[in-house]
């Protein structure tokens, strides 16, 4: 009989022990646990818990002593989706939790378990294969996690990678690009910054670009326009407005491509004084930026290399480096100036039927 003891977390012990458990397994540097939004999925009042069905799961061993946890979300499709997973480094106490969340996914008729998805595409999801320190908004795990799900029947489903770049200068120069920018802007395309005073508004005009973009990736769930403003109006407190970039044609938003100074994991720490100084002088001062989210209608051919030709020419300028992030495996955005790459990072999500 294993030593390994699955339960559902209801106790405001058992979901103390839940919150708690990350701090275990990652030193400062690598944490990038969200405890504010992790308390909100266990009490259900996240924006993202509406239509879901959540089961937060704890796994313990015969000292009582947290080995694993994870969150199961069921939606009304087929599909039963695992995350929030952390675990020690042992195959039973992963096998054990991993089964418990399998059950429980069979009594609900689901054909298939994917992750790790924390709810939904709107919250972290995908494994990273490596334990390099995370930049703001990248999944980071311990590298053993995606052997420890392969050990239990998960087979890899969808790849990403990230690139790195080094400090943008002259050599960041494609012809291309600067082409389709020139045309972009003959064609009557407007290229503009947010104003920060009214955010709210070009979330809005964000919002049906971004979703006809990633309506088709993995976990995807549609939310409200009401919703995404909600989620994302935090933002403007973080961005650097000159390194968001807008395209408009006849009033229309057609592109968009937003880039965040490397936090870190910064903004996933509890606001003291210190913490919020660090943070202004971050995106005073960033050296770096992650390009984390990009969406061109699908009509407007051209235009995200144009979008991505005003990103390097800023990065140019402000001289800082960039990391164009988790681009789905065989996306066109993949290719951008990929011969200055310095460095790659990979990602998968994993599946197993049931």
């Amino acid at each position: 009989m294993s030593e390994i003891n699955v339960s559902i977390v209801k106790k405001n012990k058992d979901k103390e022990l839940f919150l708690r458990f990350p701090a275990k397994i990652y030193d400062d540097k690598h944490i990038m646990q969200d405890k504010v939004f992790e308390r909100e999925i266990l009490e259900n009042t996240n924006i993202l818990c509406k239509g879901v069905k959540i089961i937060p799961l704890i796994a313990k061993n015969k000292k009582e002593e947290v080995v694993g946890r994870c969150v199961l979300s069921f939606y009304e499709d087929d599909t039963a989706y695992i995350g929030f997973f952390e675990c020690i480094n042992d195959n039973e106490a992963a096998k054990e939790l991993l089964a418990a969340g399998e059950n429980l996914a069979r009594e609900e008729g689901k054909k298939k378990l994917l992750g790790p998805i924390d709810l939904s595409f709107w919250a972290r999801y995908r494994f990273c294969t490596s334990e390099d320190l995370p930049y703001i908004g990248e999944p980071a795990n311990k590298a053993y996690y995606q052997g420890l799900w392969e050990e239990s029947g998960f087979k890899i489903s969808e790849e990403y990678f990230s690139n790195f770049f080094d400090v943008a200068d002259e050599s960041f120069d494609s012809e291309k690009a600067r082409k389709r920018l020139q045309s972009a802007k003959d064609e009557g395309y407007v290229f503009t910054h947010p104003n920060v005073d009214d955010f709210e508004k070009y979330l809005r005009d964000i919002y049906p670009v971004l979703i006809e973009g990633y309506k088709d990736f993995c976990g995807f769930k549609m939310i409200s326009e009401e919703d995404f403003v909600k989620l994302y109006s935090p933002l403007k407190m973080v961005i650097d407005p000159e390194m968001v970039f807008l395209a408009y044609k006849d009033g229309d938003l057609k592109g968009f491509l937003i880039c965040l100074p490397d936090y870190g994991n910064l903004l996933c720490k509890s606001r003291t004084p210190a913490l919020l100084l660090s943070v202004m002088n971050v995106k005073s001062h960033a050296k770096r930026y992650v390009l984390l989210y990009m969406g061109v209608k699908r009509d407007c051919l051209g235009l995200g290399s144009a979008l991505s030709q005003q990103v390097v020419d800023r990065l140019k300028e402000k001289k800082a480096s960039g990391i164009s992030a988790l681009i789905h495996s065989g996306k066109a955005s993949g290719g951008y100036f990929k011969d200055k790459i310095k460095e790659q990072r990979k990602y998968v999500m994993l599946e197993k039927m049931l």
